[in-house]
């Protein structure tokens, strides 16, 4: 078979050529991004990313090398190929896999003091490379962090300082010192693009007031005119009914009127007196039939018709009485109308009502007959009255001409602010309170994500105000965390050790750089090198001496040139000191082979930053999986302490992952029951760190079926208050904007003032949660109105919006009641469901009678209004009482008893039950749990 190769010398060092070529622009690309890597924090991942695209790399140059050696000229085509399959074969592997064989050596030798130490040496490359502190001999300022010189440096310090115990001892004093500066030259360093995002934010914000301004404004015009329009009407009907009245008291007789009243009430009293005295007579119905005949005259005279005696009368009272009755007292209710001593004002009354003569203008007004026909005459233009409006009723007639129109109003001004804000406000709010209001903080709060999620964030922070309040809270909290770590026992990073692999990333993240670094540029040199040789031979020169020449030439001025012209840092006295380290630690060569890479480095960077536009990586970290280490890193799963503080590591936490994640979330153990009269995520942070596993807020259902978090079902003005509302108030009588309104504190308190703390409603709350408490599961306990109400398709509806938003393993439905539990009955869910049993002890019911209040009452009363009584209580707890829920909840599902409940009985029967079970009361209270069981504290 023929050689195409063979024919002649040019077309192998063709093909050698071309591929050298596209290999040198990826391996000086790839050089340059180890370069930058230098002063970058980076992920698993990412290391783990250069790592092996730096084994590919080198094991292609090898390869090209060894491709060199082989003479194809004049041979066959098999035996070409497969010389050229075995240079291939010997070079790529003993590059990938030595590499590999190399590291994993190296990192896996390590003890775990080392994996400690080199902790703490990444934490000096961050402070050199964020200029937090500066090496004795070695100034940089920030032009210099991006210089190819310090970056090169600062790449190859890790691995030379590793091999120096004294340098990492005195480093460890000062590691505090190097955190608290590296937060404040990051948060500077963040500040002006998040502080251009904060200017952007500003004036959107404002836009946003001067559109909520300009639909307040508008809707407070509509009131007023409307509110004129219903004046005029108002006015309007007063002014026809007193012509109506004008036109009848011209007719009336006032003296003709007063005489028929006096008769009337003569007549009356003799009537009264006469049938009491025929009913103690002996002739009863004949003086009756007598009597009734004599008043019936006198009427039909007087009125010209006929009027009951009774109806005279005041309205019937209902009068209890204790009576003896065969020896024992008894309890009567009887009703009695009183017609006695009837004065001239009632009787007047009556009279104007049946005779539709009033004596005044104010009785014309208060009359039955006048009343129904204005309101038939509003009725004819649009306008319904109650049944029992008079027309002297001014307030009512005003709210009933302005509800409907009010309501479509507040409608229309709704509708504009949802398409406008996206959000619904109340319409009275000045520029602090529109600030104020949820969900413009929501908004930035979205945009800003602060630290303190209750923080109330202005708009005029200046940049320094806007550091410290929203950047520098983010890398103290890193800072806390990096503390915790580096000062945590180091026996936990040895082999076998729950954070092995965090230790072992540690010294990969040191080592594998510079060594990736060292290759990378003696391959590309020497690439480089030998795609220069081969220039004479493809231009046609037959000077066999001259690509050898190059070759010699080119290798002396790659090795020698470098350390003769060194670079500024490593003549000083400081990096001496390190080369001498290392020169002792490792050898000769290892020390000469940094100061080769350091001084070489400068001279490759600017090319292979060109050639960076041209070859992308090779192999590239996923932006997901980077994100989620980063997550990871920034709230670690396991919580250290010091050592030195006398205190051993706490109870590991089981991993946890998103719902999104590859690992479902734990099943829940530890529920913190959070008390809202405190920021509720400030407790989320204290539950994450008692290592609780999910946390469980109170939920009372709003006027317009939105679900608030309460601390009581009744708002007394005492601890929380709520605008506009000064008397008692059930909360179930507010809707969700005026909830939005409600704050932590009483009425008159300065604290509401200074620092006003909102309580969310429960999807508030829960997309904070989403975002703010990963890990953590959510428990929302639905209870029904004060008085025993259950809205169930409301109940349903939140719970499923809930397991949506955070996703059913996430998620718990908690219930305390048989009623709301009858809820989910039949209902297909995928999110667990707990019921709690009773309180331990006992409250008083009300029975609704009529009694005296005793002492009893009066302090269960002040329970019911902390929201305390209106829960379900019992001294005993009996296996019938939890039968029905018992029989009702599923396998995945909780049943939760007061710890004071729990005896054998009770324990056998929910041993045997299928779901899990557990306690609830007071933290302090309760006892040792088995690990598998469900403790729900509240402080």
């Amino acid at each position: 078979m023929i050689n195409p190769f063979g024919k002649g010398l040019r077309a192998w060092l063709l093909v050698l050529f071309v591929l050298n070529l596209v290999y040198l622009v990826y391996e000086l690309a790839f050089n340059s991004r180890l370069v930058d890597a230098a002063v970058a924090s980076l992920t698993r991942s990412e290391v783990l990313a250069l790592e092996l695209e730096g084994r590919i790399l080198s094991g292609i140059g090898l390869s090209l090398l060894l491709l060199r050696l082989i003479q194809v000229q004049g041979r066959p085509l098999l035996r070409s190929a497969g010389a050229i399959g075995l240079a291939i074969a010997i070079g790529f592997p003993l590059m990938f896999y030595g590499q590999r064989i190399l590291v994993d050596t190296l990192v896996d030798r390590t003890s775990a003091e080392q994996r400690m130490d080199a902790q703490h040496l990444l934490l000096l490359k961050r402070g050199l490379a964020n200029n937090a502190l500066q090496l004795d001999g070695i100034p940089f300022d920030d032009a210099d962090l991006d210089s190819a010189h310090t970056r090169s440096f600062l790449s190859v310090l890790g691995l030379m300082t590793f091999v120096s115990p004294e340098f990492i001892d005195s480093l460890k004093t000062e590691a505090d010192r190097i955190i608290d500066q590296v937060v404040v030259n990051e948060a500077t360093r963040a500040l002006p693009e998040h502080y251009e995002e904060y200017r952007l934010l500003q004036a959107s914000l404002q836009q946003a007031w001067r559109d909520y301004e300009q639909v307040s404004d508008e809707y407070w015009h509509a009131q007023a005119e409307l509110s004129a329009e219903a004046q005029t009407r108002w006015h309007a009907l007063q002014a026809r009914l007193l012509a109506e009245w004008q036109a009848l008291a011209g007719e009336r007789n006032e003296q003709a009127f007063t005489r028929q009243v006096l008769t009337l009430q003569r007549s009356l009293s003799s009537y009264f007196q006469a049938r009491e005295r025929c009913d103690n007579g002996r002739f009863r119905d004949e003086c009756i039939i007598r009597i009734e005949d004599i008043y019936r005259d006198e009427v039909t005279r007087n009125l010209g018709r006929y009027v009951a005696p009774h109806d005279w009368c005041h309205e019937p009272e209902t009068v209890t009485n204790t009576v003896q009755r065969r020896g024992r007292f008894v309890t009567e209710r009887q009703e009695i109308q009183r017609c006695h001593n009837l004065d001239f004002d009632h009787l007047a009354g009556k009279l104007t009502a049946i005779t539709q003569q009033a004596m005044t203008y104010e009785q014309f007004l208060a009359s039955d007959a006048v009343a129904a026909e204005a309101r038939d005459a509003l009725a004819e233009e649009g306008l319904t009255l109650p049944a029992g409006w008079r027309p002297n009723d001014r307030d009512t007639f005003l709210d009933v001409a302005i509800s409907e129109p009010m309501q479509t109003l507040g409608q229309r001004a709704d509708d504009a602010m949802q398409e406008q804000l996206g959000a619904t406000l109340p319409l009275d709010l000045n520029a602090e309170g529109f600030l104020a209001s949820q969900p413009v903080q929501d908004r930035l709060h979205e945009a800003l994500r602060p630290r303190d999620r209750q923080m109330l964030i202005s708009l005029d922070l200046d940049p320094e105000a806007f550091r410290d309040a929203i950047l520098t809270p983010h890398y103290q909290a890193l800072a806390a965390q990096e503390r915790a770590r580096l000062f945590a026992d180091a026996q936990a990073l040895a082999n076998g050790a729950p954070r092995e692999e965090e230790g072992k990333q540690y010294v990969r993240a040191l080592i594998v750089p510079p060594i990736a670094m060292g290759f990378s540029l003696f391959f590309a040199l020497v690439n480089a090198i030998g795609l220069a040789a081969s220039l004479p031979a493809l231009l046609g020169s037959r000077r066999r001496w001259l690509p050898h020449l190059i070759k010699v030439t080119g290798l002396g001025l790659v090795l020698a040139l470098p350390m003769a012209n060194s670079a500024a840092v490593v003549k000083t006295e400081t990096y001496r000191y390190f080369a001498g380290e290392a020169e002792r630690a490792l050898s000769p060569l290892g020390s000469l082979f940094a100061t080769w890479v350091i001084n070489t480095e400068p001279v490759v960077y600017p090319l292979g930053r060109v050639m960076a536009f041209l070859a992308p990586p090779l192999v590239a970290a996923s932006a997901e999986q980077v994100a989620s280490e980063q997550e990871a890193l920034e709230a670690p799963e396991i919580q250290t302490v010091p050592e030195r503080a006398g205190q051993g590591l706490p109870p590991e936490s089981p991993p946890v992952q998103q719902a999104n994640g590859a690992a479902p979330m734990p099943e829940v153990s530890r529920v913190a029951h959070l008390d809202v009269t405190r920021p509720l995520f400030d407790q989320v942070d204290e539950a994450r760190s008692r290592q609780q596993q999910a946390v469980m807020v109170d939920l009372q259902l709003l006027s317009d079926r939105h679900w608030a978090i309460h601390r009581s079902p009744i708002i007394s003005g005492q601890g929380t208050c709520l605008t506009n509302f000064q008397r008692v108030m059930d909360i179930s009588r507010v809707d969700s904007l005026q909830w939005r309104a409600a704050r932590h504190a009483s009425c008159g308190s300065e604290a509401l003032a200074e620092r006003p703390v909102a309580i969310p409603t429960a999807l508030e709350f829960a997309r904070q949660f989403q975002r703010g408490a990963a890990g953590l599961s959510l428990w929302t306990h639905f209870q029904p109105t004060l008085h025993g109400e259950v809205n169930c398709h409301a109940v349903r509806r939140e719970a499923d919006a809930l397991a949506d938003l955070l996703g059913p393993e996430r998620f718990t439905a908690a219930v305390s009641r048989p009623e709301v539990l009858s809820c989910f009955a039949q209902h297909e869910r995928a999110y667990a469901l707990a019921y709690f049993g009773p309180e331990h002890g006992s409250a008083e019911t009300d029975d609704g009678s009529l009694r005296h209040l005793t002492l009893a009452d009066a302090r269960r009363l002040r329970e019911r209004a902390r929201g305390e009584a209106y829960r379900e209580h019992a001294q005993r707890l009996s296996v019938a009482r939890l039968q029905p829920a018992l029989d009702q909840l599923a396998a995945g599902d909780a049943i939760i008893v007061h710890h004071r409940h729990l005896d054998d009985a009770l324990r056998q029967s929910l041993d045997a039950f299928a779901g899990r079970h557990g306690v609830f009361g007071p933290g302090s209270a309760l006892p040792n749990a088995a690990a598998d069981s469900i403790t729900v504290t509240r402080d």
